[in-house]
């Protein structure tokens, strides 16, 4: 049994001489040059601004941002007789209500020795749509509850009057006089509220974010009670009627 053993032995030391270690395959991971970019549009004021994604946005700046790594971009805009040659860029939409076609051609040094049918770019185009604040689905009339009392109703209603937003009473418990409530901004589905606007209003002013996912707004807001009596945080979410 012994000498059994150390024959195996013996064997199993010379058995992987001359052996080399795997080679790797230089395409593993590699992926040919596919176009691919986003669009986005920013609310909010100084330090409170956000960039959201989409194909659908209300009028306003639209920034374009390539995806992916490529030597060179180039993209086409509508009709826009520019050439736009950055990897990111941003273009003034405030004056301009439609639909167009915005294209990106990505260029990147082909890579034949894995790809032999590569020829180093790739397009895509998308769909862009630009619509009056009017059109918002920020505007609706909602039931709803507070977060923060998972039991309450409360009816919010959002109207688009005479070029401004009209609020009902907000938060729950403070009613305010008739009129307009200017301080928020808003795009398509999202908005930012910075309470500056809340003409009207008998006691605090709320402030946060906000959207709006198929018929469902969600408000994440907060605001200071009267009197130093500190800073409530809560979220209201609503159900268009």
């Amino acid at each position: 049994m012994q000498l059994f053993f150390i024959g195996l032995l013996g064997f199993s030391m010379v058995g992987c001489h001359g052996c080399k270690d795997p080679v790797e395959d230089p395409c593993e991971g590699v992926e040919e040059v596919a176009a691919d970019f986003k669009m986005e549009i920013f609310l909010g004021y100084n330090e409170d601004q956000r960039w959201f994604e989409g194909d659908t946005f209300t009028q306003g700046y639209v920034r374009f941002s390539a995806i992916g790594q490529f030597d060179s971009v180039n993209w086409q805009v509508g009709l826009d007789p520019r050439e736009f040659t950055d990897r990111q860029f941003t273009l003034d939409f405030f004056d301009f209500l439609g639909a167009l076609d915005v294209k990106m051609i990505g260029y990147r040094k082909p890579n034949n020795e894995c790809f032999p049918d590569d020829d180093g770019v790739d397009t895509i185009s998308k769909h862009l749509v630009i619509v009056h604040k009017s059109e918002s689905k920020f505007f609706g009339h909602y039931n709803g509850y507070f977060v923060s009392e998972p039991d309450s109703s409360f009816q919010l209603f959002i109207d688009y009057v005479s070029g401004s937003i009209a609020f009902n009473e907000f938060p729950k418990g403070y009613p305010r006089e008739p009129g307009e409530y200017d301080g928020f901004a808003i795009d398509y589905r999202h908005f930012f509220n910075n309470s500056s606007g809340a003409h009207g209003q008998q006691g605090p002013k709320p402030g946060g974010w906000g959207r709006v996912v198929g018929d469902t707004i969600i408000f994440d807001f907060h605001y200071f009670l009267p009197n130093s009596g500190g800073e409530v945080f809560d979220t209201y979410i609503g159900v268009k009627f």
